[in-house]
């Protein structure tokens, strides 16, 4: 009875000694995802501006902006940028490439980032 009772703690301590070791190695994950979020808030931050003040300049005031993003497991993010102005639905293909270039411009230089735009 004595072994068995020895068996079944020892088992026990196993797992709660994995248990805590996945917990930290988990805390540092979630630590350093903040981080990035953080990282990348301030970027999106700033593109946001830069974005409303270009379509202002281009005569778009008070155009609606979206921007999503998609992270995958390699730290890299797709952000997908959607403008809703009554003007964007009367332009020419030629019209849309051209504020697609502009506004590639201000894109955050990180390589890990990649965009794509929805003009309508």
């Amino acid at each position: 009875m004595r072994g068995k009772t020895f068996g079944i703690l020892t088992v026990m301590l196993v797992l709660v000694i994995v248990f805590c070791i996945k917990g930290t190695v988990m805390g540092g994950a979630k630590e350093q995802d903040g981080r990035n979020n953080h990282y990348y808030a301030s970027l999106e931050q700033e593109y946001r501006e830069k974005l409303r003040d270009m379509l202002d300049s281009q005569g778009l005031k008070n155009c609606g902006v979206n921007i999503r993003w998609v992270a995958d497991g390699a730290e890299s993010r797709e952000y997908t940028v959607l403008l809703n102005h009554q003007r964007l639905g009367n332009m020419t293909r030629e019209e849309i490439d051209h504020l697609q270039t502009i506004l590639s411009e201000a894109e955050f230089d990180d390589a890990a980032c990649s965009f794509s735009y929805v003009i309508g």
